[in-house]
């Protein structure tokens, strides 16, 4: 971006330099002929490493990096954490026991009678399983590269949301495994994806990388709600609004392919309120003061010169 700025600048190359010749002195120079070609001179060669510091020390350089490296560290705790709290079936099962019990106290016990509508409808099943599988990492991916090029404002704030309603998530996948409902068969329920495909999760819930007894809170859905929010506090248009299809098909999606309980995507929601809430109250307390890392407190905003 650096070098098309420069390019696109009227006071940089050869004419302008012509220009300021004859400003400066009332004539105009050209160059001999046996100057062309030369080598840069060391001011040109300081100017262009000057021009790759700058980029270097801008969003597109170092800072680009160090997102990338702090994206995929969370990434690899995620699926860390996953993998190490997905071993206790007896919990999971019981829970999901109570779910549903919990579930016809409140009157609610709708995710059956959904899935069972929906199997007479294979195509729509089909669409369901697909978007459950495609609209979820490759999504939050691109909301985040699109807000770090295009909204770099709004960035950092949706990233650290997305990171605590996360691992928030997995402390609860920890503490309270949960079978979803396509491993509830007693119940009347079906695996759609092994059906219909595409199966994304072994027959077998202790194999694979994915922790399978892992339904409440739905993360699913938690991001999918997450990136509607980002792109109606982004954008201006009146279109803007169509994004919150997004979380409403996925809580269809979840629901319909036996991936999660209704109640599930309730507690996502819950997180996702929770940590803008936090978000607030936390920006209301610091205020303009900054973190200093030598002193491991919050303290005025230095202004640094160079």
């Amino acid at each position: 971006m650096i070098y098309v700025s420069m390019l696109l600048r009227d006071d940089i190359g050869p004419a302008a330099t012509a220009a300021r010749h004859e400003g400066s002195s009332g004539m105009s120079t050209i160059a001999e002929p046996g100057e062309r070609g030369r080598p840069s001179s060391p001011a040109g060669d300081l100017g262009s490493f000057r021009s790759w510091g700058s980029w270097w020390r801008g969003r597109y350089g170092r800072q680009f990096l160090v997102e990338l490296a702090i994206c995929g560290g969370l990434f690899i705790a995620y699926r860390t954490i996953r993998v190490f709290t997905r071993t206790d079936l007896r919990a999971a099962f019981a829970n999901a026991r109570d779910i549903v019990r919990l579930e016809q106290w409140l009157g609610l016990p709708f995710e059956d009678n959904l899935q069972a509508f929906l199997l007479d409808h294979p195509t729509i099943i089909k669409l369901l399983n697909h978007y459950y599988v495609w609209f979820h990492f490759p999504t939050v991916i691109a909301l985040l590269l699109w807000l770090y090029l295009r909204h770099p404002g709004r960035y950092r704030p949706v990233r650290n949301l997305l990171a605590f309603v996360t691992f928030a998530a997995l402390l609860i996948h920890l503490v309270f495994p949960l079978a979803p409902p396509r491993m509830m068969t007693g119940f009347g329920f079906v695996d759609t994806m092994q059906i219909f495909g595409p199966s994304i999760y072994p027959q077998n819930a202790l194999q694979g990388a994915a922790n399978q007894i892992a339904a409440m809170p739905s993360l699913h859905f938690g991001w999918a709600l997450i990136e509607a929010i980002a792109v109606v506090m982004t954008l201006t248009s009146r279109w803007r609004y169509v994004v919150i299809a997004h979380p409403v098909l996925m809580t269809l999606a979840i629901i319909a392919t036996g991936n999660h309980w209704w109640i599930d995507a309730a507690a996502a929601a819950f997180l996702v309120l929770a940590g803008i809430g936090g978000w607030r109250v936390a920006a209301r307390w610091v205020g303009d003061r900054e973190w200093s890392w030598s002193r491991l407190r919050f303290g005025p905003v230095t202004h640094h010169t160079t």
